[in-house]
């Protein structure tokens, strides 16, 4: 594959890279090398093999690397997740254990606090950095720079391009392959320093991470000029108070009984312990404190993850299982509940709090002409908004969408899906917009 005369992957007249193998023979079509941009055209052999090569003689040694390499990326952005090893304390993994890492949107060859970077997604658990080493063309001395970025970042090599001569062999190693990818940063390996991040002053460690090695009294007035001296104290004694006297004033907070709190409230995270409370204690009095009050009306509907964190920091203690587990923590659950419907997610980690659903929003809401569900679509979709399908049910949904939509409106279909799942609209209306079945 070094040589520019035979390359195994192209671009298209639309500009997605595709594999000369994976091409039917019939008909014209026009191709790019992904290198120079110049016209290749579909040459082969027999059944099996099969390549591009340049219309005009060109001078382009790596234009079948980096068509290897945009193929890569696109299969990441198309499938949105990857297989990843498991983490250990060297960055890299065994190769045998795996762990999975989803998001919803992606950005390719694009800059991230002005270092360039292959792929750049927001996972559940924060953002994650992938670069993609293919000899002659990855710069490894890169390694130090994106590190420093302070995210997880996932290298997978392609160690032998030449032997890639497809999209099933490229979806192998980039997506399923575990041997050809190490972690070179994870906020999870505590024992690496995370470089970029500016060394706090003692008064923001603590308003932080809630205790440092220094008496309290010298945490006084300059600590937080961020919050009244009235809050501090109501902080102070809530931290204090033992759990059943929290419960009582979370109850009071959100205004129903614990035994009535909604779903939302008890969401499955990682490093959900670090606040050394029941995880349905603090999602509570997140939710109570900054999603509750905004959805039904206060004035105050935006807000940023590091007030979040000031918030618990303030209000319990934290023991983190490994470095950043309390913001991992914070970050999954803030984006459960984006994918819930309570919050949509704004730049650099700021969220905006939605309002209670209309009466009137499922009225307006009309099926996609498009629509179409798979089993694969419906369980990745139906896991990012947290809803377990019975097995009887799912093959029901799949008629459903078989060859067309419903034939009832959508809040009809809607109503009915849940009494028969036993699940609150917002959840089922988060499902239908999660697999692109509604719109409106």
């Amino acid at each position: 594959m070094a040589s520019g005369s035979h390359m195994a992957f192209a671009r298209n007249r639309l500009g997605q890279v595709v594999a000369a193998s994976d091409l039917p023979s019939v008909g014209p079509a026009i191709f790019h090398c992904a290198g120079c941009g110049g016209e290749v055209t579909l040459c082969r052999e027999n059944a099996s093999q099969a390549w591009f090569r340049h219309v005009r003689p060109a001078s382009c040694e790596l234009g079948a690397l980096r068509a290897l390499h945009a193929a890569a990326l696109q299969l990441l952005a198309e499938s949105r997740f990857v297989a990843a090893p498991e983490l250990t304390q060297n960055g890299k993994g065994h190769g045998r254990l795996r762990m999975i890492e989803q998001w919803c949107e992606a950005s390719l060859c694009t800059q991230v606090d002005g270092i360039p970077v292959d792929f750049f997604a927001e996972t559940l658990a924060g953002p994650l950095v992938i670069q993609i080493a293919i000899k002659s063309l990855y710069n490894a001395t890169t390694r130090s720079t994106i590190r420093a970025l302070g995210y997880a970042v996932l290298e997978i090599s392609i160690p032998k391009p030449g032997e890639v001569l497809g999209m099933g062999d490229l979806r192998e190693i980039v997506l399923h392959g575990l041997t050809n990818k190490i972690w070179l940063w994870h906020p999870a390996i505590s024992h690496r320093e995370r470089h970029a991040q500016p060394q706090r002053r003692p008064a923001e460690v603590a308003l932080l991470f809630g205790e440092v090695a220094k008496p309290a009294s010298k945490l006084s007035v300059p600590v937080a000029t961020w919050v009244q001296a009235g809050a501090l104290a109501a902080d102070a004694a809530y931290r204090h108070l033992p759990v059943a006297e929290k419960i009582r004033v979370l109850e009071q907070q959100l205004g129903e009984p614990c035994e009535r709190w909604p779903d939302a409230i008890d969401v499955d995270v990682t490093g959900k312990g670090s606040f050394c409370v029941d995880p349905r204690l603090w999602q509570a009095d997140i939710f109570g404190k900054f999603v509750r009050p905004a959805a039904e009306g206060a004035s105050t509907r935006d807000f940023t993850m590091l007030t979040v964190l000031r918030w618990l920091s303030m209000r319990y203690r934290i023991v983190p299982a490994f470095e950043d587990a309390e913001k991992i923590a914070v970050h999954q659950y803030l984006r459960a509940l984006t994918t819930q419907g309570y919050l949509t997610a704004l730049p650099d980690q700021q969220f905006r709090v939605l309002p209670e659903p209309r009466p009137t929003m499922l009225s307006t809401m009309r099926w996609n002409p498009d629509a179409r569900l798979s089993v694969s679509g419906l369980r990745v979709c139906s896991a990012r908004v947290r809803l377990e399908i019975p097995a009887n049910q799912v093959q029901r949904l799949l008629d459903y969408f078989e060859d067309g939509h419903p034939a009832v409106s959508v809040e009809t279909f809607v109503q009915d899906l849940m009494l028969r799942l036993h699940t609150p609209e917002r959840t089922i209306v988060a499902l239908l917009r999660e697999a692109d079945l509604v719109v409106g």
